[in-house]
C-alpha cells in the first residue's frame, strides 16, 4: 500500500534526517504519554498513599480504643455496681416516714429523752437529695453514745453533720445534745427536686 503524497519528503530523506525524525517523533510520543497518561497516574498514585497513610493512622487509633475498651468496660461495670450498692444504702421517698420513725425510736431506745426531732426541706445536689434532721435530746454520755451507735448499725446512711453538746445542771440527765442529722436519697441527674417533708422547717 502506498504512503500518502505527504510522506515523501521524509521517504526520500537521507538517513541521518530519518534518523533526527524518528528520535524527534518518540520524544513527541513519549512526552505525550508521560502528560496524558502517567502524569494523571502519578498524581493518583500520590493520593492513594495519602489516604494509605491516613486510614494507617486511623487503624492505628482504632486498635489503641479496643485494646482500652476491656479496660473501659470493667471499669463502668465496677462503678455500676458501687453505685448500685449506694443506691442500696440509700432511702427512697417512700421510705422516709419510716426512717424519720426508726431515728425517732433509736433516740428513744437508747435512753435519751428526745424533745425536738424536726425534718427540714431537702437541698439537692448533682445525683442525690440531702435530707437535714433537727433533733434536740438530753441524757449521758453513755446514751448519746449508744444512739450514735444505733446510727451506725442502720442499714441507710445517716450521718451527723452538726452536733452542740451543752452540760445541764440534773443529776439524772447531765447533758443536752443538739445536733443535725442528713439522710440522702437517690437522685437521677435532671430529675426533679424532691418534695418538701411533712412539716419541714428551713
Amino acid at each position: 500500500m502506498a504512503l500518502p503524497a505527504f510522506f515523501d519528503p521524509l521517504v526520500n530523506a537521507p538517513k541521518p534526517q530519518k534518523l533526527v525524525a524518528g528520535v524527534f517523533g518518540l520524544a513527541v510520543i513519549g512526552a505525550a504519554a508521560y502528560f496524558l497518561l502517567l502524569s494523571p497516574l502519578e498524581g493518583r498514585v500520590s493520593a492513594l498513599r495519602a489516604q494509605s497513610s491516613s486510614l494507617e493512622r486511623e487503624m492505628g487509633q482504632s486498635r489503641a480504643v479496643v485494646a482500652n475498651l476491656a479496660r473501659y468496660r470493667r471499669e463502668a461495670a465496677e462503678l455500676e455496681a458501687r453505685l448500685n450498692l449506694l443506691k442500696e444504702r440509700l432511702p427512697t421517698e417512700k421510705e422516709m416516714p419510716t426512717l424519720y420513725r426508726t431515728l425517732s425510736d433509736a433516740g428513744t431506745q437508747a435512753g435519751l429523752g428526745v424533745s425536738l426531732f424536726q425534718p427540714r426541706d431537702p437541698s439537692t445536689k448533682d445525683y442525690y437529695n440531702e435530707i437535714p434532721i433537727t433533733v434536740t435530746a438530753e441524757g449521758t454520755y453513755h446514751e448519746i453514745g449508744e444512739f450514735f451507735e444505733r446510727l451506725a448499725k442502720l442499714s441507710r446512711v445517716v450521718n451527723v453533720t452538726d452536733f452542740r453538746l451543752t452540760a445541764l445542771a440534773r443529776q439524772r440527765v447531765p447533758l443536752r445534745a443538739e445536733m443535725t442529722l442528713a439522710t440522702y436519697t437517690y437522685r437521677p441527674i435532671g430529675s426533679p427536686p424532691a418534695p418538701k417533708a411533712p412539716g419541714a422547717k428551713k
